[in-house]
């Protein structure tokens, strides 16, 4: 089997080696990245950029340290399970950051990228070649792990809540000019990638940790009360990333603007408005256990009413900002 992982990264270096390649010796394809991915989402999105780091780049190390670790075990002869504990975590979160990115370079640009398929064939079949290594799943390591992962948990967690929280922010400050500048637009899909990363954060620590005790996790309300709110989280960024944030430039109060971009405006007030509500859902229930005396049906009715009043607040702003820009 550790043949087969060494094979199976060799050939992702030599992969995304030579798209690096292609990518830093082509003339137009450097004219394009410092014209049109530093001034529009969507140009930043086919160029299959991740936080404005080449996404082959990442992958590169990524497939390095597997290579690298395995030929060390084959090598000398020695196995490490927390080791490999932590590459099958690691490589749950590239195989992850790799379907968002195959997703939305064909959802927003139409464009279908065979290396990222390939990426993403090459991470699934090494992660589930490493979850057949008996060892690496057992129940007592997942336990002598949870500090590890619990602090993979928060880190998501500050990504995912402090991304939300930063857009909402941020966005009412850009909107003080009643439209949001091709530039702002970039930065707000920036912070739209890092509220990705942390939701990927926590949905690969979250299964490590729930398969710690996984009949005690199921019967939690709390945690099915969390890991409903995930789901909402994961089908609102959806529609962040793939519909809001790549036309994030076209947003605009003004009354001359506002029969083209209706649906646009309100869908990017609504979709702030349930990140910011859901992002702190996960984060209390994650962080007040005295939560879990509730039932599961209590909590999911108090968190539907924070999303209403969310929701209404939100529109009420946005007719708000409307009012606003009348009178400018």
């Amino acid at each position: 089997m550790l043949y087969i992982l060494i094979l199976l990264s060799l050939t992702g270096i030599g992969v995304s080696l030579s798209k690096w390649y292609v990518r830093e010796h082509s003339e137009e394809s450097e004219m394009e990245t410092e014209d049109e991915t530093e001034n529009h989402p969507v140009a930043q999105i086919k160029s299959v950029l991740f936080l404005e780091v080449p996404l082959e780049k990442i992958i590169m190390g990524y497939f390095i340290c597997i290579a690298l670790v395995y030929s060390s075990m084959l090598i000398f002869g020695f196995t490490l399970p927390e080791l490999d504990l932590a590459l099958l975590i690691i490589s749950g979160i590239v195989t992850l950051l790799l379907f968002y990115n195959l997703v939305t370079v064909y959802g927003i640009a139409k464009w279908f990228s065979w290396r990222v398929l390939l990426f993403l064939i090459l991470s699934s079949v090494i992660s589930a070649l490493m979850m057949a290594r008996p060892e690496v799943i057992s129940i007592s390591l997942l336990q002598d792990a949870m500090p590890y992962m619990l602090t993979v948990h928060l880190l998501g967690l500050v990504l995912g809540l402090g991304g939300a929280l930063i857009i909402d922010v941020m966005i009412f400050h850009f909107l003080n000019n009643f439209k949001i500048s091709t530039r702002e637009a970039v930065i707000m899909h920036l912070l739209s990638q890092m509220i990705v990363l942390g939701l990927i954060l926590l949905v690969v620590s979250g299964i490590a940790l729930m398969f710690t005790d996984l009949h005690a996790y199921l019967e939690n309300p709390r945690f099915l009360m969390k890991l409903t709110a995930v789901g909402i989280v994961s089908l609102n960024g959806a529609v962040l990333n793939l519909y809001v944030a790549p036309k994030m430039e076209l947003i605009s109060l003004r009354e001359e603007d506002r029969e083209s971009n209706q649906a646009l405006v309100k869908a990017s007030f609504i979709v702030g408005a349930v990140s910011a509500i859901s992002w702190l859902t996960v984060f209390f229930l994650a962080m007040i256990e005295i939560l879990e005396t509730f039932s599961y049906v209590t909590l999911l009715v108090a968190y539907l009413i924070l999303l209403a009043i969310a929701i209404s607040g939100g529109l009420f702003t946005k007719y708000s900002y409307e009012e606003s820009a009348k009178e400018d």
